[in-house]
């Protein structure tokens, strides 16, 4: 019990941490998983709303270490099926993929790249270290972040992954579904305007008291000179803080800052991020800014991790209203191979005020800000030090802007192979 238990509150208390790879050693990692559910609307070019199921996928990651140079990467390969026009199964189809469980529960036709369900097809990095503490890197995925933010508990691809601040979607109100998600900018080689993760960079690591690192992503334009920064500094044992901006030199980015305060058994963040995109023209009503916090903590006496969390975003423009978000991750060791898990959330989208002025060209009746339910429990048995099985089912119910109620659900298994 306390062997299981530790391992699943180490990677609660890590999951809001800075990860330094990918993988975060040499080794193999293989995950072959299948799912099915009930996804919002047409799957293909069928218009019939039911069950659908994705067949097997697998995704295989790896990392070599030799001399002073990191090779990793990562394919997603899918046995999938496919639905013709009239929702009925016909053939099978083998092929890179993008598609994850959280299809299901998070695509839909108005959203954004940042939470749609799908995860990246493949991802390939090179890394060069000289000396000691120093990185050099470039990479499709290099996933350098620094600080706290929303949880996702891993990749999409994870048995622990779930939807990210409860499901609201990037946009203004109005369009999407339910809006209200706020970029938090902790990972440093991402590009937010080009949605990309494509980056070239550099970071300095003295042991865990300090970190910097400059990054200039995908898409960069040489008329306009783009390229991010992050801080990281742990002067004490019970406190860290990081910073982050994206988008120096250029007349719009995206600020963040973190903080870690660790009081064994219970470790505090929180994260503030002010949103200064430029769509095109200077666009003040689509900036907002977001601020949220989180605990992580182990019950004394029983083999229990909780980590309670929210955020709320806040829009430039007053017609806006704040969307907010409040979930938590629960974890159970059952004995010394099982951890009982769950993940569950509730999100209200931001409205806009015009929409209940009868004297205003925007009024809609019934017209509101929408909210998101969601709710995940998952299972994982340890079968062996390199072997793993988990299953989890997630049910969402989600009520859009202009009142239309959607329940989907999924459900899936993981096995997972690691060494």
């Amino acid at each position: 019990m306390k062997k299981i238990f530790s391992l699943v509150l180490a990677f609660a208390l890590t999951a809001s941490i800075a990860f330094s790879q990918v993988l975060a050693s040499n080794g193999v990692k293989n995950t072959l998983s299948t799912s099915f559910g009930q996804p919002y609307g047409e799957v293909g070019n069928s218009d019939r709303f039911g069950v659908r199921y994705y067949g097997f996928i697998e995704t295989l990651q790896a990392r070599v270490d030799i001399a002073k140079f990191t090779l990793e990467g990562m394919v997603n390969w899918g046995a999938l099926t496919n639905w013709n026009g009239d929702g009925s199964f016909d053939s099978l189809y083998f092929a890179n993929t993008d598609i994850t469980p959280f299809w299901y529960t998070n695509h839909f036709d108005q959203g954004s790249w940042w939470t749609n369900g799908n995860a990246e097809s493949y991802y390939v990095n090179f890394l060069f270290h000289p000396i000691k503490g120093l990185d050099m890197g470039m990479g499709t995925r290099l996933a350098w972040k620094i600080g706290p933010a929303p949880s996702s508990f891993g990749n999409y691809w994870e048995p622990l992954a779930h939807i990210v601040q409860g499901g609201l979607k990037d946009a203004v109100p109005g369009e999407a579904d339910v809006a209200g998600y706020t970029y938090y900018a902790n990972n440093y080689t991402a590009h937010y305007a080009n949605q990309t993760k494509a980056a070239l960079g550099v970071r300095y690591r003295y042991e865990d008291l300090l970190e910097a690192g400059i990054a200039i992503p995908s898409g960069v334009t040489t008329n306009a000179p783009l390229f991010n920064a992050a801080f990281r500094i742990h002067p004490l044992d019970v406190f860290s803080a990081s910073m982050a901006y994206e988008g120096i030199l250029q007349s719009s980015g995206n600020f963040y800052t973190g903080l870690s305060l660790y009081f064994r058994p219970a470790t505090i963040d929180a994260w503030l991020a002010i949103d200064f995109r430029k769509h095109g023209k200077w666009d003040l009503n689509k900036q907002r800014w977001g601020t949220g916090a989180a605990v992580t903590f182990a019950i004394p006496k029983t083999s229990i991790t909780l980590r309670p969390e929210g955020s709320i975003s806040v829009y430039s423009d007053s017609n806006y209203t704040i969307a907010w978000y409040a979930g938590g991750r629960i974890d159970i060791g059952l004995g010394e191979n099982f951890v009982l898990g769950a993940w569950s959330s509730f999100a209200v989208g931001a409205k806009d005020n015009r929409w209940s002025d009868k004297n205003s060209a925007y009024y809609h009746e019934g017209y509101s800000g929408g909210f998101v339910f969601d709710i995940r429990p998952d299972i994982t048995w340890k079968i062996s030090p390199s072997n793993s099985l988990s299953a989890f089912v997630d049910f969402q119910s989600r009520k859009t802007y202009y009142a239309k109620l959607y329940d989907v659900w999924a459900s899936g298994l993981y096995w997972t192979f690691q060494r």
